[in-house]
């Protein structure tokens, strides 16, 4: 290869012929069955064990084919974490159909857009958010006896149906308990055979951020999942038992708990949503030897005046992702951790999974984003589309991987593939074999960990009836460990409005624009940045916004107090 890091093709590591489900559920080592791998981290008395895991997924495939589940149907999965998501996301797969995860926290208009996107044949849902999930069923002529609803307190039993909550919400909609798919009996899970069936069979929907739109549903199959699953597994000296609070429907959030968890027998205590003092005692209270964090729940470990050198004393890996860190907060946080323990930055994207990280045992703080996995390629290229290959000059970020996506839903596969480099906008140099990001041409916003696309806000904010124009962009926060959207707005022309009186007199507000966009969107794409009232928004000639103007622009017009 001409780029010095990249992993030479000859020692990529050999996928195995097999489907996702199998692979998941395949024991690697010997232990028994009764042995608890899902586990309710607020309630350890609600779990599945490894042969439990299985029964279960036998009985929710023969009920969701049962209930017309065919081949290549998908099946979304709105709910927060919960120690049956595994279980679930499993037996979609197996009944032939594709496991799709939302976020809980979305509103109408973005959970719409999944919905019209990945276009499911059942939503499960939890009751908290049926009512929402209903709104947009009838909005997409979805009927509500194709939503299964579990309840909080023992969701595989039928003492109360949460009917009653859910006709109370939406007046009478006939949605059906989650129980109702344990009727059936049990079935086998669809096997696939050969490199071919599992290139071509789509697993999972996994929602990505686009730079030019609303976010899109990466496809990956069975192949590539295997095939990124495959080159993280590493032997360690250490009992793993893992906590997960990262999200189960985000990539970064499932490639461990999800399909490490029955195979290697590596039991993880599921949090449905984060908090630090929770996460803390959890670590303690569990023996936890394993976690993964944002660097906003790491930034927050240090500012916390808990005593972590006594509630992670068991921990050895800590592996953070979703944004960049810097070292030397890594390092504030390494000084409180066991010895033995390392803690790596991990880089990657949701089309092709993870593709750098330290090993158990190797500690970075330099900023490092890690060592270049086994079956990755990468290169860096200038601006002209010319490979690097010396150190600390950087360049655009290309990978190639048995792990890419097949394409993202209802878009072209062009230029996707095995055997072709994927572009992946971040700018990056190399130095001694690491990797160190040094900014991104994309014009995705971080927010403690997520990724927000701001033509997504924008396409919100036009939906407004005094908003002519728009463009958003993130800003860096006060303490400069997060990113948050700012709007800058162009407010339509009234009618009556008197051009030598003052122009702002009676129209929308920043805080109006604020409390609008909190209504339609997820909290952490709320305009925390502020509203900026401009006159016009630059742009090529071509239409494209020009973003990078607008953070240097002398704004004289009316900025909101938020």
């Amino acid at each position: 290869m001409g780029c010095s890091f990249s992993t030479p093709r000859a020692t990529k590591p050999e996928v195995p012929i097999t489907d996702l489900v199998s692979y998941a559920l395949d024991k690697q080592t010997n232990y028994d069955g009764d042995k608890r791998v899902f586990i309710n981290a607020e309630d350890p008395s609600q779990f599945l064990t490894a042969d439990g895991t299985v029964k279960l997924v036998r009985q929710l495939i023969a009920g969701m084919q049962a209930q017309g589940l065919k081949k290549g149907d998908s099946v979304l999965l709105h709910m927060a974490n919960h120690y049956l998501y595994g279980a679930l996301v499993f037996a979609i797969m197996g009944a032939g159909g594709i496991a799709c995860g939302s976020n809980p926290a979305y509103q109408v208009f973005e959970l719409n857009h999944v919905v019209e996107t990945a276009a499911p044949r059942f939503i499960i849902t939890a009751e908290r958010t049926a009512g929402l999930v209903l709104q947009v069923c009838e909005k997409r002529g979805m009927s509500a006896d194709s939503v299964f609803v579990f309840g909080t307190t023992h969701p595989l039993r039928q003492e109360k149906t949460p009917q009653t909550y859910v006709s109370e919400v939406v007046g009478g909609a006939s949605t059906q308990p989650l129980t109702n798919l344990l009727r059936y009996g049990e079935s086998d899970w669809q096997k696939l055979r050969s490199k071919a069936e599992m290139k071509n069979t789509i697993a999972c929907y996994y929602s990505t951020s686009g730079t030019t739109g609303l976010p899109k549903l990466a496809q990956l199959s069975h192949y590539a999942l295997i095939a990124q699953r495959e080159v993280l597994h590493n032997d360690v000296p250490y009992e793993v038992i893992r906590l997960s609070t990262l999200p189960l429907f985000h990539t970064l959030g499932a490639i461990w708990p999800l399909f490490a968890t029955v195979r290697h027998g590596n039991p993880v205590y599921i949090m449905a949503r984060f908090n630090l003092d929770a996460l803390a005692n959890n670590i303690h209270k569990y023996a936890v030897s394993e976690t993964y964090l944002t660097p906003p729940i790491i930034h927050a470990l240090n500012a916390s005046d808990l005593p972590l050198e006594e509630q992670l004393a068991t921990v050895r890996y800590i592996g953070t992702g979703g944004a960049p860190i810097d070292g030397v907060a890594i390092g504030k946080l390494k000084a409180k951790l066991n010895p033995k323990a390392t803690i790596s930055q991990i880089w990657g994207m949701t089309e092709f999974g993870i593709a750098t990280i330290f090993r158990w045992g190797e500690q970075d703080t330099t900023g490092s984003i890690g060592r270049i996995l086994p079956g990755y390629e990468m290169r860096l290229v200038d601006g002209e589309g010319k490979e690097i290959t010396a150190d600390n000059v950087t360049g655009e970020l290309q990978i190639r991987t048995a792990g890419v996506m097949s394409g993202y839903k209802n878009k072209s596969a062009d230029g996707i593939g095995e055997d072709k480099w994927f572009p992946t906008g971040d700018v990056v140099y190399k130095k001694n074999g690491k990797l160190y990001i040094n900014g991104r041409q994309k014009e995705l916003i971080k927010v403690r960990g997520w990724q927000v696309a701001p033509a997504e806000i924008e396409a919100v904010l036009l939906q407004h009836p005094e908003v002519a124009d728009c463009a958003v962009i993130g800003t860096p926060t006060a303490d400069q460990q997060t990113e948050v959207p700012r709007a800058y707005i162009v407010r339509k022309k009234r009618l009556d409005s008197d051009s030598d009186s003052d122009s702002s007199k009676g129209q929308v507000t920043g805080e109006e624009i604020y409390d609008y966009i909190r209504g339609q969107l997820a909290s952490y794409k709320r305009l925390d940045g502020g509203v900026v009232f401009v006159t016009s928004i630059p742009r090529t000639a071509s239409g494209k916004t020009q973003r990078f103007k607008l953070a240097e622009m002398e704004i004289k017009e009316e900025k909101s107090g938020i």
